[in-house]
């Protein structure tokens, strides 16, 4: 099969969640010998048109003198390209690129994969959640099959459009090799230090959960990694400028700094109700964290009950000062959890589900085809078997 990808600033990208997911994907389809071409905008810090046996089309990319705007400019730029390449098959992750779907639906077989509500997100307000949702629906009008990796979003997907969307999980990779050499650099001792690590923003609990890192006064360090150089970010650093314990350490980007930072914590919070599955969650169970995760039955449909549950600050304070020396009292929650990487959440078994899923739209079309060689192929979403 002939499959293209669009939707991501592009790969190789080890950070950031669409581009990881995709970037994984695309290795497992080229493994099982797919031709895999996957877009990136032109100004991308990796320029070859071949990375591990992928191709990489590079297209123009405004962004980096408009802005926000400058990334519809983007994707309608993958759009015509691709619509030029005779795929078989198009996966598109996510839902921003899909004002343009209706040019694709002609052409091949489209998949979205559909990871989060963006709409319903605090953050976004007025004219773009209105663009957001109007996104959502146009990605389901004109997509031939949805999928997302996350059990909330395909009930979702399925309860308000009437349409079967399917449940392919992401992977992660387990954490076996830690060493505290890094906490020496910010003096930090291990398992004696609680953690998050994400976006600052509003709407990933950041705020909820300091307040209650700055009730509890504990001793212990709270680390947080994540920007803080924009207006939120600045706000809360001058909000807990008298909290000490609280040390904002900036972005990080080293896998191995950031799984031993998460091996070697006490107690890690996760804050995002975006109702999807991030890879933020599953790198923390991967390296043996003990997860307190804000109270949204898609964190719930992960962790079940292998993870303490926030929705309010006084939870966060009464959590960190009852919870310690994680790998005696709690290992039995860090297993469950390691567990269910190694039987549903592992890149294998997300490359095998989305192979045959792929195979299985693609039959379907040659079938059509040789029935019909004149057959339509409108929009409409095959029903998953």
């Amino acid at each position: 099969m002939k499959i293209a990808i669009i939707g991501t600033r592009g790969i190789p990208d080890f950070y950031r969640g669409f581009e990881k997911s995709a970037q994984f994907i695309a290795l497992g389809l080229v493994d099982k010998g797919h031709e895999v071409m996957v877009y990136s905008s032109h100004n991308h810090s990796y320029q070859k048109s071949e990375w591990c046996g992928i191709n990489l089309i590079h297209v123009y990319d405004p962004e980096y003198k408009m802005g926000v705007t400058g990334n519809f400019i983007y994707d309608l730029n993958c759009v015509r390209d691709v619509i030029t390449r005779n795929c078989d098959l198009i996966i598109q992750f996510g839902c921003s690129s899909s004002i343009w779907s209706w040019l694709l639906a002609k052409k091949s077989k489209l998949i979205s994969n559909i990871a989060t509500i963006e709409w319903k997100r605090n953050r976004y307000h007025g004219l773009t959640s209105t663009f957001l949702r109007l996104a959502e629906s146009t990605a389901v009008r004109y997509s031939h099959s949805l999928i997302s990796d996350s059990e909330n979003i395909t009930q979702y997907l399925t309860g308000k459009y009437q349409k079967r969307a399917r449940f392919i999980p992401q992977g992660v990779d387990l954490f076996t090799n830690p060493s505290n050499d890094i906490l020496g650099f910010n003096q930090l001792k291990p398992f004696n230090y609680d953690l998050y690590i994400g976006s600052l923003e509003p709407d990933n609990g950041i705020e909820q959960i300091l307040d209650g890192v700055a009730t509890a006064k504990m001793e212990r360090p709270f680390i947080v990694i994540g920007g803080h150089t924009h207006e939120f970010g600045k706000y809360l650093k001058f909000k807990y400028k008298n909290d000490t314990h609280i040390k904002f350490l900036g972005s990080m980007y080293d896998p191995a700094k950031l799984n031993n930072l998460r091996y070697f914590s006490n107690l890690y919070f996760y804050g995002d109700a975006g109702g999807g599955t991030t890879h933020l969650i599953l790198e923390a169970m991967a390296a043996s964290c003990l997860i307190s995760a804000y109270d949204h039955p898609a964190n719930r449909q992960i962790l079940g009950s292998d993870s303490f549950y926030f929705t309010s600050s006084t939870d966060v304070t009464r959590q960190l000062l009852s919870t310690e020396n994680k790998m005696v009292n709690y290992r039995n929650k860090i297993d469950n959890n390691i567990g269910k990487l190694t039987e549903v959440y592992n890149w294998q078994n997300a490359i095998n589900q989305f192979h045959d899923h792929l195979k299985s739209l693609f039959v379907k079309r040659m079938i059509l085809q040789h029935n019909d060689p004149g057959v339509s192929n409108r929009y409409h979403v095959i029903p998953n078997k």
